[in-house]
């Protein structure tokens, strides 16, 4: 397991990104009709980042299971696409509307959200291609 920046492949770390958006949107749905999440969404912030810390886990695995290689920038470079997302929605979506986001969180809790979601896409791309690489020393 190298970790090169040539050895990236911008398209499934994209990909991989927006399985993780996906999958957050579906753990949130499940735990909001399972009760667990709320009206008040200020309680159930733990809840939301295990619903984020979990979809990166599994996106992250995905992509790891499909390069099979370099888990460590992978990883940072899906939680680092969210910053792209963020500015390019907020710039071509929210702008026009004047519905924008830019200060919807303090710094702290950006920070905080996307060391989260670097560090499960690191951990899932890392155990994908850890699973790929001795399931092929195996055979």
């Amino acid at each position: 397991m190298t970790d090169s920046p040539r050895s990236l492949h911008p398209t499934w770390i994209a990909f991989g990104w927006f399985i993780a958006a996906a999958l957050t949107s579906l753990f949130v749905l499940g735990l909001i009709a399972l009760g667990i999440i709320g009206e008040n969404a200020s309680d159930d912030s733990l809840w939301f980042g295990f619903a984020l810390f979990a979809a990166f886990l599994v996106a992250g695995y995905f992509v790891g299971m499909r390069v099979a290689r370099a888990p460590v920038i992978y990883g940072i470079s899906m939680g680092a696409f969210s910053i792209i997302a963020w500015f390019a929605l907020n710039l071509f979506l929210g702008e026009p509307t004047g519905e924008t986001s830019w200060r919807s969180l303090d710094l702290r809790t950006t920070i905080t959200l996307l060391l989260l979601q670097a560090i499960a896409a690191v951990i899932g791309v890392w155990l994908g291609v850890r699973s790929l690489t001795r399931g092929s020393a195996r055979a």
